[in-house]
């Protein structure tokens, strides 16, 4: 069984890799990419998506990539560590350079840029933005902040993250690497552990974190809305609606990407065993067809592809 799901510009000609590679990435994102040096440009892309997490490497060589703020992703934060090159990257308001094992996070909702001279790969973690508040809320206070990944905790949580994706790389990774934000959180922490707030947290981000157990709490109820979720936190709609709009996103946009996440871990785990149908009901979607349009339109391919492409 492969494991892993690959793009590639390999089979495309050399003059026509740098738009094929662009569009690509339109897919993914509001992504610019610009080829630099004379050598022809050329592109990978691999991911898996986990139980609870989504795991992407990208690589190519040298260019310089600009990417616009895409609200849709307004549910999860990004881990990127360098696996192979180094690149300056902004981010956050924060320019980094980032060395081979080096890390810092992303937020998909605010616009970035990325620098390479040499041939990079990099490592993406894409994790839930609830989890985030609700493991380590202080996170998201350290988007674009370069973490050394050659000593300390830094490196722990990077050897880690490497090897991994090394036995992913090859085949060779067990069941366990489904569990592996079990291994992924403490280290992480451990990791910012010097950039924790000695501080209790606000009266908003209690509020924050609330919200978002209320959505995980009744996701799968096709009734979930702005209104159910004010009931279910004791505040009014308008203050949900401007809970969610500090993130970038809505409550419908955000509750539906929640939606898709867990229907492509179903469809990743369960494979034959559960119908497209079953999915799209079980995760609170009660239109197949809109489903599937907006499966295609988060995923870039069908839900059933998407099974498909799991398990082979």
């Amino acid at each position: 069984m492969a494991l892993l799901e690959e793009l590639s510009t390999a089979a495309v000609a050399p003059n026509d890799r740098l738009p094929y590679w662009n569009g690509i990435a339109q897919m993914f994102a509001p992504i610019r990419v610009e080829a630099l040096g004379d050598t022809p440009f050329e592109a990978h892309l691999y991911r898996r998506m986990l139980r609870d997490c989504e795991l992407l490497s990208p690589s190519s060589s040298p260019a310089r990539i600009y990417s616009g703020p895409d609200h849709e992703q307004a549910g999860v934060l990004n881990i990127q560590l360098q696996h192979r090159g180094r690149t300056t990257t902004h981010t956050g308001g924060r320019t980094a350079l980032v060395e081979e094992g080096d890390f810092l996070l992303f937020d998909p909702t605010k616009p970035h840029w990325q620098t390479f001279e040499e041939h990079t790969q990099a490592i993406v973690v894409r994790v839930p933005l609830a989890t985030v508040e609700e493991r380590m809320p202080h996170l998201r206070g350290r988007v674009g902040i370069a973490m050394s990944g050659r000593s300390g905790a830094g490196a722990l949580f990077s050897s880690f993250l490497r090897r991994a994706w090394e036995e992913l790389e090859h085949d060779d990774a067990g069941e366990w690497i489904d569990g592996m934000s079990d291994a992924i959180w403490p280290l992480l922490d451990m990791a910012y552990a010097p950039a924790r707030p000695a501080l209790e947290p606000n009266r908003r981000d209690e509020r924050r974190r609330a919200l978002f157990e209320a959505v995980e709490a009744e996701l799968t109820d096709p009734e979930l809305d702005v209104h159910r979720l004010a009931r279910r936190m004791g505040v009014s709609p308008r203050y949900v609606q401007m809970l969610f709009a500090e993130l970038g996103t809505t409550p419908r946009a955000f509750i539906q990407n929640r939606r898709l996440e867990l229907a492509a871990r179903r469809l990743t785990r369960e494979g034959g065993e559960v119908t497209v149908t079953d999915v799209a009901y079980d995760v609170g979607f009660n239109d197949l067809s809109s489903f599937c349009r907006a499966f295609r339109k988060r995923f870039e391919t069908s839900p059933r592809n998407y099974r498909a492409g799991s398990r082979n």
